[in-house]
């Protein structure tokens, strides 16, 4: 009895060192490598298992014809970093014939083997070569011969391809799209559409990527599963139609006949998923690869504290601290400090009272708008239509002012969006 209590507990030891080593990647996914590019893959990669770099995609001309475009890495950078190194080839939506004699299948064919040249030729041997091609479902036997053709030229690497949720509805044809692969990617994010401004749609569904992650372990290929630290706006037409969709890209000048909305991976949901794949995942869950590393001062993308502690798996909630400033001849600034270790949306509303004494003026800031809720207290709230950012920790914000005479005992609450 001993020793089989013995072997139980060497087991469970076993578990949790497997669970404990969930491996962690992230793409690069740059087109143009900025020095703030090289600068991430300096700084923002010490914990991570691989990188899977952006080195070509294939697009199709209005006559069809495919071209490709070739990026152009920092080789050195990533040589000195030291990573396993993943080759992505994106390719354009295609739905014409996958037989080896078409163009398509040529360029891309060519494209593989150009892209293992150029990262040898600088020194670096590749772990692996990623195929990126949303293939329509019912195409997913010509997609399997594709990659049946770049088994066959590979030389080393192993061979991955990005998949779809919805590819393992028919799965004897996703069993056999898994033949030639040595592993594959398993995208949760931006798989719902939100076609109209009042569409259900969430960029990265909890839930449904739980339920995707079972059941992608019922095949036998090892996986990762693919969570995204990005956001991207939408804008409307007055119709309620989609007709803008927009991320790092997008103008800061607006539409006023448009509305929009914010799509994004909301850290506290994204840190729960890391938990929950730490302590429980099908056996050929290997791990995950963020979509995609975190260059710094992007607009929509998260910022480098933020993911590293959604890697871990935090789930701490929003902290925001509020304090009026006294400053000379009775003017008072409104001043707003993030102090959460996840990027957070700044507070709905603050409210400032005092017992005695004349406010004179105030005004908003930060598109914070104020009114009075009486002789002694102003509400600063942020616009019901507009979309919030998320702000890093140490962000401070000054929401605004107002000068006011003789004060005393100034006071100041962060409402909640219940408290009104």
């Amino acid at each position: 009895m001993r020793r089989f209590t013995a072997v139980l507990l060497i087991y469970a030891a076993l578990l949790l060192s497997v669970r404990a080593e969930m491996s962690q990647a992230a793409y690069l996914w740059q087109r143009a490598w900025t020095p703030a590019v090289s600068t991430a893959v300096a700084e923002q990669t010490t914990a991570l298992d691989g990188l899977t770099v952006l080195c070509a995609e294939i697009k199709l001309s209005d006559s069809a014809q495919p071209t490709r475009v070739e990026i152009v890495p920092d080789w050195a950078r990533l040589q000195a970093r030291g990573l396993p190194i993943t080759l992505a080839i994106r390719a354009a939506v295609y739905s014409g014939s996958f037989q080896q004699d078409q163009a398509m299948t040529r360029c891309l064919l060519d494209t593989v083997a150009n892209s293992l040249r150029r990262a040898r030729a600088a020194g670096i041997e590749p772990a692996a070569v990623e195929i990126d091609f949303d293939c329509a479902t019912r195409q997913l036997e010509g997609y399997a011969h594709w990659l049946h053709l770049i088994r066959a030229q590979l030389d080393g690497p192993a061979l991955s391809i990005t998949t779809l949720p919805t590819w393992m509805e028919r799965s004897a044809a996703f069993a056999q799209l898994l033949v030639p692969v040595d592993h594959f990617v398993l995208q949760v994010h931006s798989v719902q559409r939100a076609d109209r401004i009042d569409s259900d749609a969430s960029l990265c569904d909890p839930q449904l990527a739980q339920r995707w992650v079972q059941q992608a372990g019922q095949f036998v290929k090892p996986y990762h599963v693919a969570l995204p630290t990005y956001a991207y706006r939408l804008g409307y037409a007055a119709s309620g139609e989609l007709v803008e969709v927009a991320g790092e890209n997008a103008s800061p000048v607006k539409n006023p006949a448009w509305s929009y909305r914010v799509l994004r991976a909301e850290p506290e949901a994204m840190a729960g998923l890391v938990r929950q794949l730490q302590h429980a995942r099908p056996a050929t869950c290997r791990g995950v690869i963020w979509y995609r590393l975190p260059i710094g001062q992007e607009s929509y993308n998260w910022d480098p504290g933020t993911w590293q502690a959604v890697m871990l798996g935090s789930v701490a909630s929003a902290s925001w601290q509020a304090q009026a400033r006294v400053q000379a001849d009775g003017l008072v600034e409104i001043e707003l400090l993030q102090a959460s270790e996840v990027a957070a949306e700044p507070p709905r509303a603050v409210q400032l009272s005092w017992r005695s004494g004349e406010a004179l003026a105030w005004d908003g800031q930060r598109h914070y708008n104020v009114r009075a809720l009486s002789e002694q207290a102003l509400l600063w709230q942020w616009p019901t239509r507009m979309e919030a950012p998320l702000l890093a920790q140490g962000t401070r914000w000054t929401i605004g002012w107002l000068r006011i005479q003789d004060a005393a005992n100034l006071q100041i609450t962060i409402l909640n969006d219940d408290d009104d």
